[in-house]
């Protein structure tokens, strides 16, 4: 068992890979629009982010709504093969 498993999440810190596993993300995503959005901090060569600004994140994410992916309509793909 690790020290930082007794801890409470929001003390926590996670490691880059650890963060875009919670969040879900790919790299590019992560590293372009989610970072700039963490406090995050170099501990050596390794990036540590803090559980807090992870939690305040999907909070904001949360409140922020949905955005749901734009659906073609069926009447516009129909059009297009005649």
């Amino acid at each position: 068992m690790h020290n930082s498993d007794n801890l409470p999440f929001a003390e926590r810190l996670f490691t880059a890979k650890q963060t875009r596993e919670i969040l879900a993300e790919g790299k590019t995503t992560f590293f372009e629009k989610s970072l700039p959005n963490l406090d995050a901090y170099l501990d050596g060569n390794k990036l540590k982010i803090t559980g807090k600004s992870i939690q305040a994140l999907i909070a904001s994410r949360m409140k922020g709504g949905r955005q749901p992916r734009p659906v073609p309509s069926r009447r516009a793909a129909g059009a297009r093969e005649s």
